[in-house]
């Protein structure tokens, strides 16, 4: 059997450990566009938590004052956890704290601690890896747990309501358990078994047939859209369906097989990180020298990040968000040494190939992925040169901070 755990409203509950006030309260995490970064302000790269879910996170290290979520007069800001108080009122994640604040006047609103989440998500896994034998980390604060051959299934209740008490007694976390034979079963169980709830599924079929087909894990709007074309409303009528997503080819399949319990995926750790990226979410801008900078400044950041794992990156990519919600991606792959030059030249080129409306832009991100050893015989003098620039650079940013060095072209004139 299979268990997906998911610690309800983390961030909120990780705040009421340190503060009992908060508990059964309207409570909000919120983060605002994060323009520090691109005013060279004081940052701090963590990397408590390793492994494929997460990577570093860069986090502001100035103090906010109380006008932080205040701009022009007006409040800025999104709603990135509610407890489930809030939820109660309306308020989710996504909805606007002006938004919020309309409906609730008296919410609380708390700034998020990431070193507080990581330490305790990483505090978690060690505790779970003691209690089960295989753990995998699916996101900071999900995990999924294989006890086959550990835990009878006539007992496996028992077991996930103690486990659950346990966690609260050690970590005073609120945790939602979901159990399945099928490991994507067990995560959808977990939605039926929040708030600090536990739900099995023994019969699948019975389980799934009349849940709305977005509920599923891995369908996205654009998945949802193309089955309800189809007039594929439930999973039970994605289960009458096979012939048609077998014709998607390999991704319909799987879809299938999660669907109807059959997938056979192992709960395992994955302990390689795929790829590499950075965004930034900010306030409209149309000036595309300014984007050009940001970009630059993410770039920094980036190639921090690469060189500490010592990685060479050989696909690049990035995503434009414009204020009207159009997007806008364009990629490169280049087999060539990684340098923090090469990744600022082919960030902007992808950038002006991919800018193709005339509009102002709210978010950019960058990512690098296949990770290869090369051999450029064309470029490799010019590359070698620029990687062991690169080294030096990295020495100087590991003793003093990611903000030791930057280039004249982040600074605004």
């Amino acid at each position: 059997m299979i268990l997906h755990m998911d610690l309800d409203s983390f961030f909120v509950s990780a705040h009421r450990i340190k503060d009992k006030s908060l508990l059964n309260r309207p409570v909000v995490v919120v983060k605002r566009n994060d323009k520090e970064i691109f005013q060279n302000k004081k940052h701090e790269v963590l990397n408590l938590n390793h492994g494929a879910f997460t990577g570093d996170i860069i986090v502001n290290k100035e103090k906010y004052d109380k006008n932080y979520f205040l701009e022009n007069g007006k409040v800025r800001g999104i709603i990135v956890t509610a407890s489930y108080e809030a939820r109660a009122l309306g308020i989710k994640t996504g909805t606007t704290l002006k938004e919020a604040l309309e409906i609730c006047p008296d919410l609380i609103v708390l700034l998020p601690d990431y070193r507080l989440y990581h330490t305790l998500s990483y505090k978690l896994k060690l505790f779970l890896r003691k209690k089960i034998p295989q753990i995998e980390q699916y996101s900071i604060d999900e995990f999924f747990g294989d006890v086959s051959g550990w835990v009878q299934e006539e007992e496996i209740l028992d077991f996930a309501y103690n486990l659950k008490k346990d966690i609260k007694d050690k970590f005073s976390l609120p945790i939602s358990i979901g159990i399945s034979r099928a490991k994507w079963i067990a995560k959808l169980a977990t939605s039926f078994a929040k708030p600090d709830g536990v739900y099995k599924v023994d019969d699948i079929y019975e389980f799934i047939k009349n849940i709305s087909v977005e509920k599923f894990p891995g369908i996205g709007k654009r998945i949802e859209r193309r089955l309800k074309e189809r007039g594929i409303y439930t999973l039970g009528d994605l289960v009458e369906n096979r012939d048609y997503l077998y014709s998607w080819g390999k991704p319909g399949e799987i879809l299938y097989k999660r669907v109807i319990g059959f997938d056979f995926e192992e709960v395992k750790e994955k302990n390689i990180q795929k790829s590499i990226g950075i965004s930034r979410r900010f306030d409209p801008v149309f000036n595309r020298e300014e984007i050009i900078r940001r970009i630059y400044i993410l770039c920094r950041y980036l190639s921090f990040l690469i060189s500490k794992r010592e990685i060479n990156p050989t696909f690049y990519y990035l995503k434009i968000k414009y204020k009207s919600g159009k997007k806008s991606k364009a990629h490169k792959t280049l087999f060539r040494f990684f340098s923090e030059l090469l990744l600022k030249e082919t960030m902007r080129e992808l950038f002006i190939k991919a800018d193709i409306e005339e509009e102002p832009i709210i978010s950019i991100y960058i990512v690098v992925s296949k990770f290869k050893k090369v051999t450029n015989l064309f470029d490799y003098e010019k590359d070698n040169k620029l990687k062991n620039l690169d080294n030096a650079i990295k020495k100087i940013r590991f003793k003093y901070g990611v903000n030791a060095i930057i280039g004249a072209d982040e600074i605004k004139m």
